[in-house]
């Protein structure tokens, strides 16, 4: 049996400030073109249980190219698959909110062209809200929750044997029955044994398709860089920050492929790809001490050549000068911090972070000894924010002089404490209908506001993003010929008080929710 795997195309740009000017400049168009882990996974365990995969993901250069024209190129492109392949199952990821629209459209588009395949869509937004998706949107037939390679196993399963009645026993998973009643089982079935998956099938993109603006990447060993590719060493996060929804798709249990495991699938890549710019994009990638030396040591030991960073947010706490010693070593030339708000009070209490200042004083000045690149992210915009706890995070920031400092507006993000606390003491600005927010992102980027703190005005927060966004230019450093963004001083609420649908900088960002 046939499975067609399809990665919307998501524009992952966020604002970025100019080095050291106010000037208006041209805004960057994507640089990026990273392959789908999670259809690189799916794919592997398809293949594994001998069914047929082929993955057809939009985020590649060649899609790019045709962004005025993208729709039309899209529906072309998926028939023309359509026919080829003549799939019996066709799976849609839908990560973010702000793609849902597209996955709606590529899904009819499937169902138009051939009715008789079935769809399942997977990913955070459809984890989120998959009553209020299959009350809706009839062209979509399944959707896998949270970690998907279970459940797409037992769904080939059952369609291969054209029998629902399987549909039942699976897990993580949400259908209509033969009577359009919606059938709902968020019973966890997470992987485990990360070891146990089958190694992502890289083999069936083109890597070629996904060439990137190589010349905008940190490059301190001056190796020529051919490929970049995502890898992942573990999944979830234990953290209760009250901001993050990635709970809601990987649990809270820490889990870990092996050292080895992962060295393996970086020198595959390095050996036979070219590879040799790597991003871990854990969401905890140094929680465990012992298992992040044990990933350098295995490169070490193999005598790569390669170049690392860390785009997802390092946790700070389990930082020593011995970890970030190895990792420099190992070849990591840039990592991301995540501080959250320079505030004891809002980081600590509010968010849940647990994290002293000293320690985030005492890693800054580590990785700046071991010539590691910094990205730090800050919030701004928590219920509990006022004047004065915005000004200590710029203080901070200001203190820390970290290479790429990143200031974003919260963004309430659906089943989160924060979102509960949002919709109890009504704090959205805007008429926000909330029973529909599953097919209306909350916000198109991180620049604009979506809630009034408590003890703050509006037009406060929106002078404060003005101030972060000098801020963030005075310390930024560019990597060589990195484009630069527009800063912008002039968002502020219309005369109804209510704020304008404008990004910052003028560049759209689809993530939310």
């Amino acid at each position: 049996m046939k499975v067609l795997l399809i990665a919307p195309y998501v524009d992952l740009k966020f604002d970025r400030p100019v080095e050291k000017s106010n000037q208006s400049v041209t805004p960057s168009i994507r640089g990026d073109f990273i392959p789908s882990g999670a259809l690189l996974y799916l794919a592997a365990i398809l293949r594994s249980n001998n069914y047929e995969p082929t993955i057809l993901d939009l985020n590649n250069t060649v899609v790019d190219s045709h962004k005025e024209k993208y729709f039309d190129y899209c529906k072309k492109i998926i028939i023309d698959n359509l026919n080829e392949h003549k799939p019996d199952l066709v799976g849609i990821n839908c990560l973010f909110s702000g793609i849902f629209s597209d996955v709606l459209k590529l899904a009819k588009v499937v169902k138009s062209h051939s009715p008789h395949v079935k769809i399942v869509i997977g990913g955070m937004h459809a984890t989120t809200f998959t009553k209020e998706i299959l009350t809706n949107c009839n062209d979509i037939d399944y959707i896998a929750l949270g970690e998907g390679e279970k459940a797409i196993v037992a769904l080939a399963a059952s369609v291969k044997a054209k029998n629902e009645n399987l549909l039942s026993s699976i897990k993580s998973f949400a259908y209509r029955d033969k009577d359009g009643v919606i059938k709902i089982n968020r019973e966890a079935d997470y992987v485990e044994d990360l070891d146990s998956l089958p190694m992502p099938a890289w083999d069936l993109i083109n890597l070629n398709e996904f060439e990137m603006k190589l010349d905008h990447y940190y490059n301190p060993r001056n190796i020529p860089i051919k490929h970049r590719a995502y890898v992942y060493a573990s999944r979830a996060c234990p953290c209760v920050c009250n901001f993050c929804d990635i709970f809601l798709v990987m649990g809270r249990k820490h889990r870990k492929r092996s050292p080895k495991v992962i060295v393996n699938e970086i020198e595959m890549l390095n050996k036979s790809y070219g590879v040799n710019y790597f991003s871990f994009n854990d969401d905890n990638l140094t929680l465990n001490k012992a298992h992040i030396m044990g990933i350098c040591d295995e490169i070490l030991k193999r005598k790569l050549n390669l170049m690392i960073d860390s785009p997802a947010g390092l946790w700070i706490n389990s930082l020593r000068e011995e970890v970030l010693a190895k990792m420099a070593e190992a070849g990591w030339v840039k990592a991301t911090i995540s501080v959250e708000h320079g505030d004891d009070y809002i980081r600590n209490k509010v968010i849940g972070k647990a994290l002293p200042r000293e320690k985030i004083y005492e890693v800054v000045k580590l990785l700046k000894k071991y010539k590691i690149m910094i990205t730090g992210y800050f919030i701004m915009g928590f219920p509990e924010d006022t004047n004065e706890t915005l000004q200590n995070s710029y203080d901070m920031i200001d203190e820390l002089e970290i290479d790429q400092p990143s200031v974003q507006a919260l963004i309430p993000l659906f089943g989160t404490p924060v979102y509960k606390q949002v919709v109890k003491d009504k704090l959205f600005v805007g008429n926000y209908k909330l029973d529909e927010l599953w097919k209306t992102p909350l916000s198109l980027g991180q620049s604009e506001f979506v809630i009034k703190p408590y003890n703050m005005s509006i037009d406060d927060l929106y002078k404060w993003r003005q101030k972060f966004d000098v801020l963030q230019a005075k310390h930024w450093k560019s990597i060589p010929n990195q484009e630069k963004l527009t800063v912008s001083h002039n968002i502020k609420p219309d005369n109804a008080g209510i704020i304008p649908r404008h990004i910052h900088g003028g560049n759209k960002h689809s993530e939310s929710l």
